[in-house]
């Protein structure tokens, strides 16, 4: 795959083309542009590469109402479920609604649409206040700025062959016969197999390579870029487990934040492990840790056969 140059992100949103944001006393609206540098391994637009604009357009309601500009809040955790597949070009439409908050915690529902109506996305965020410091930009300081255009083009993946196994398919991108897709060269991914005791117990490692533009106002990992990396995690290890030529997607994720890395070059993995494999959905559980073995996040994914 070759890809033209670009302009480096400076931050997730500018990474993830999100902007158009828009705040109200409750609610936010925020826009993505959606192009071929989101796409995986199969060229397609899946759940992952909608997490930065679920999780910050989820996190802004919360820290407008709790009432102390001073603090900051974060998000604890996101339930994500998809609806159909948007497609690269699209332009995404994110509504965010503060539902429910006292001092300390809040709930937010979170729906992302086309710019036709249709729904793509639905969920919640639960958003908590903290004690830290933010060292950058608060949530609130790319109002007004619109979402980034694709200035250029990246080449999407050659189409997969419809008799290769999924498994034949992540083994080719383990083994760098085939690509990962931009999405995950974006993220500086590399994937592994763990085989278990039988072919349903294996699972995948995915090794990310962390950056600066990966960082939060705190000056650690955007929670939306941690479920962007769970999340194409766990796409692979859904592939793995699917027949020849059988699509799939990831249905429905839901993910704690126990604790955000640095991203100053280091490395966070993510294991995703089988939890139940079936033929129309396949349930796995994803466990991120940093280069140390600190618990990170953890995830369960549900993935869709069709």
């Amino acid at each position: 795959m070759t890809t033209t140059q670009h302009a480096e992100p400076r931050d997730p949103l500018s990474a993830f083309h999100v902007g158009g944001i828009e705040v109200s006393e409750r609610s936010v609206r925020a826009e993505q542009v959606l192009c071929s540098r989101f796409a995986d391994h199969r060229g397609l637009i899946e759940l992952p590469a909608l997490a930065v604009l679920f999780d910050h357009a989820g996190g802004i309601p919360f820290h407008q109402v709790h009432g102390d500009p001073a603090a900051a809040t974060l998000q604890a955790r996101l339930s994500l479920s998809a609806h159909g597949r948007a497609q690269v070009g699209d332009t995404l439409a994110a509504r965010a609604d503060v539902v429910m908050h006292d001092d300390a915690w809040g709930s937010t529902t979170v729906e992302i649409r086309t710019g036709a109506g249709e729904l793509r996305c639905v969920g919640t965020a639960r958003n908590v206040r903290v004690g830290r410091a933010p060292v950058g930009e608060t949530p609130s300081g790319e109002i007004g700025m619109p979402p980034a255009t694709c200035d250029a083009t990246v080449a999407l993946p050659e189409p997969i062959p419809a008799d290769l196994t999924g498994r034949e398919v992540v083994e080719e991108i383990a083994t760098k016969v085939r690509e990962p897709g931009p999405l995950a060269e974006m993220l500086n991914g590399t994937v592994e197999i763990l085989d278990g005791a039988s072919d349903r117990d294996a699972g995948v490692r995915f090794r990310v390579q962390t950056e600066p533009w990966m960082g939060n106002m705190f000056g650690t990992m955007h929670g939306g870029v941690i479920a962007t990396i769970v999340g194409q995690a766990g796409s692979f290890a859904g592939h793995l487990h699917a027949g020849p030529g059988r699509d799939h997607s990831i249905g429905d994720m839901a993910i704690g934040f126990y604790r955000s890395p640095a991203v100053d070059g280091g490395e966070v993995t993510v294991e995703v492990a089988p939890i139940k494999t079936g033929r129309r959905i396949s349930s796995f559980e994803a466990t991120m840790t940093s280069y140390d073995d600190v618990l990170l996040s953890r995830a369960t994914l549900d993935v869709h056969y069709h």
